[in-house]
């Protein structure tokens, strides 16, 4: 939970101005010290300098304040928290009810309060997502279709289908855009997801994963979108035959959907784009071209061969400058060291957006949006 050691929570917003910084640093200090009152004091100068603390910034005071007989002015923070979202699992509101930081307010009617209206806000959460994981589970049967000639109208939409694979099921995601016409062939582009090693289970299932970015491009260039799952037991890190199942996903694809096989493109994130220098080091390949986004050149499953990286089929990479995952100096380096070899292998940077860019709310439509108008020429 974020919140348990605060403080952590003291450092965790960069955005704010140095001032503010310098403040948290002495309150989280003083909480660390049990010296609340010094803490109170660090935290409303440091309210002070920011117009809208985040949830947690003020939940910290809260402690604070709780703890230096400001019992108002706790309750009144604890309500801009709730206000600002905390209390959005069992969890949270489970630490509020336990933590010796808040006894000094846990038996005032206002904190019950705030809790109660806490919990009624999470059931309904949780009934809605209920809903959503119900609906999106019976759509993306329902969208499924059969292998036939001549290709059958396809809803548009998420569809889920599987491949046996390592004796088991693998599953895949086909994203169809809006006016897909089966008697016309489509561009396909196939994205793997990065986060492998953090996935125990597929996670299929999870109505969010509509909102992955890579659908919107699918939407904009009016493209089919293959989204196959991976976990960390079975996935393009360490497995083999997870990396070679993507090859019969898209032929499983191709008997569904209209596919242009001319214009079948392999890209990912993160583990996806690292796993994507497998796929564009090949022999031969049915892909036009690759793409791969805050990816690693190094395999966990052989060496790159990069003089196979080629004009014919290149590899398009985007990688931020300030991403502290993969670090942009070794990556660069890696490029500068096999650029002559790799003679396909196109190398493109951004000035900031970290490790996950393209998840920004803000720039990484924009960003991906163009990184494609490009890609797909």
């Amino acid at each position: 939970m974020k919140f348990l050691v605060l403080p952590f929570l003291l450092f965790c917003n960069l955005a704010f101005s140095q001032s503010f910084e310098e403040l948290r640093a002495s309150a989280a200090s003083n909480l660390n010290k049990k010296d609340y009152c010094a803490a109170l004091v660090n935290l409303k100068a440091a309210f002070s300098q920011k117009a809208t603390p985040g949830q947690y910034d003020y939940i910290s005071g809260v402690s604070a304040a709780a703890n230096c007989n400001d019992i108002p002015l706790a309750l009144k923070w604890l309500r801009k928290s709730y206000e600002l979202g905390l209390g959005k699992d069992q969890e949270e509101i489970r630490y509020l009810e336990t933590n010796e930081s808040f006894k000094n307010i846990s038996e005032t009617d206002d904190f019950k309060a705030i809790l109660k209206e806490m919990k009624q806000r999470l059931a309904v959460k949780e009934k809605q997502r209920k809903e959503a994981t119900e609906t999106w589970n019976k759509s993306i049967v329902d969208h499924q279709i059969q292998a036939q000639v001549p290709f059958q109208k396809a809803p548009e939409g998420f569809a889920l289908y599987f491949t046996e694979a390592d004796e088991q099921q693998a599953p895949y995601i086909v994203y169809v855009p809006k006016g897909y016409d089966p008697s016309k062939p489509a561009t396909a582009i196939v994205f793997l997801h990065g986060g492998v090693n953090a996935v125990s289970e597929y996670y299929y299932k999870d109505p969010n994963v509509a909102t992955e970015p890579i659908f919107s491009i699918g939407e904009q260039f009016h493209s089919i979108i293959i989204y196959p799952f991976a976990r960390k037991d079975f996935g393009w890190v360490n497995q083999v035959k997870a990396f070679e199942n993507v090859f019969t996903i898209v032929k499983k694809v191709e008997e569904r959907y209209n596919v242009d096989t001319a214009r079948i493109y392999l890209g990912g994130m993160s583990n996806g784009g690292t796993a994507t220098f497998w796929f564009a080091s090949r022999e031969s390949t049915p892909f036009r071209a690759f793409y791969a986004f805050a990816a690693n050149p190094v395999l966990k499953i052989g060496e790159i061969d990069f003089s196979k990286i080629t004009s014919a089929h290149p590899l398009y990479t985007l990688h931020s400058k300030d991403d502290e995952t993969f670090r942009y100096e070794d990556v660069i380096r890696i490029y500068n060291q096999n650029k002559k070899k790799a003679v396909g292998w196109k190398f493109q940077t951004i000035r900031k957006g970290s490790h996950s860019f393209i998840y920004d709310p803000e720039e990484g439509p924009k960003v991906l949006r163009s990184f494609f108008a490009d890609f797909l020429k």
